[in-house]
């Protein structure tokens, strides 16, 4: 007992415990759109907070190659030593890209970085993700949502064009509620919900054009019979990629397969209508749906009590009766 008690002693005063550090950063602006002729230097600001432990960091550049329609990336690092492709270097810094520097808690670091366009280059988009991220790091994770292991990033649209005219076009591909039950009347097809249940809108946009643009679109849903009061949803302004497609999101979804869901009221027919504008253009593309909302689950337990209660009444007279 006594060796035990002497072990447990050394033990509180020697053991220390460790805590593992706390990596947050935030990056401002979340993203630059550029356009730029062939020649050109453009300058970008950005400010990178740390709001975690002191820690070593660096700043890279990544390429953002997309992958396929539906807007999918991957991040490869992009070194300046092609004569044809956009050269980035941090401007007025005596930091270099790729060079470690410590940055403490609560510091907030404004740089800026220069984008040289050489003569060259071929006319188009080209995206590239600017990343603040600990020099302990071996890699970052490829995902459209801009997340990274250990970094911070902000994404750079560039488009190069001698004569600064964009080529954008955008369409509605799809407007939308999920609903397993349909029906068609007078020409016209209704999506049915039953009461107070989930509504999942898509609202889900195509990039024709050879130009990135950005959409943003509103959801106006309004009673044609019964039903409660209209409703106005906004989504998010998105950036849509070249030859791509992308569902709009609203902030208040958190589900990447929905633009948003809100509650069903108890009982209507309701019509929703998306516009959306796309890029500088100032015409608006508008697409309709429209919905019923029933009482199916309410009418169906009143018709089971129903069928209890006369069940239990004929059973006690013929009990009575007998």
């Amino acid at each position: 007992m006594k060796y035990t008690l002497l072990l447990i002693v050394f033990t509180l005063f020697l053991v220390r415990p460790v805590y593992a550090a706390q990596f947050a950063f935030s990056q401002s602006p979340q993203a630059h759109e550029v356009i730029a002729r062939p020649g050109a230097t453009v300058i970008l600001p950005f400010t990178l907070t740390n709001v975690g432990d002191p820690t070593v960091m660096e700043l890279r550049v990544y390429t953002v190659l997309v992958k396929d329609s539906q807007g999918s990336y991957a991040l490869i690092p992009h070194y300046s030593d092609n004569p044809n492709s956009p050269e980035f270097y941090l401007n007025d810094s005596t930091h270099l890209l790729s060079e470690p520097f410590f940055i403490n808690t609560s510091e907030a670091i404004e740089y800026e970085v220069a984008i040289h366009i050489p003569e060259g280059i071929r006319e188009g988009d080209y995206y590239f993700a600017v990343v603040g991220q600990s020099a302990q790091n071996k890699g970052f994770v490829d995902t459209s949502t801009m997340f990274f292991q250990g970094g911070v990033g902000s994404m750079v649209y560039l488009t190069v064009s001698s004569d600064g005219v964009l080529h954008q076009s955008g369409s509605i591909t799809q407007f939308d509620v999920q609903s397993k039950h349909i029906f068609t009347w007078h020409n016209k097809k209704y999506h049915v919900f039953d009461s107070f249940k989930n509504i999942p809108f898509v609202l889900s946009i195509a990039n024709a054009g050879s130009n990135l643009f950005k959409a943003a679109g509103t959801i106006s849903i309004r009673p044609i019979f019964l039903g409660t009061d209209a409703q106005l949803l906004s989504t998010d302004p998105t950036y849509v990629m070249a030859e791509t497609n992308k569902i709009l999101r609203s902030s208040q979804s958190s589900n990447r397969n929905n633009t948003v869901i809100i509650q069903s009221p108890f009982a209507g027919i309701y019509t929703a209508q998306a516009a959306v504008t796309f890029g500088a253009s100032s015409d608006v593309h508008i697409e309709e749906v429209s919905y019923i909302v029933f009482p199916f689950t309410y009418i169906a337990y009143g018709v089971g009590m129903v069928f209890l209660i006369a069940t239990i009444v004929i059973f006690l007279r013929r009990i009575n009766g007998g």
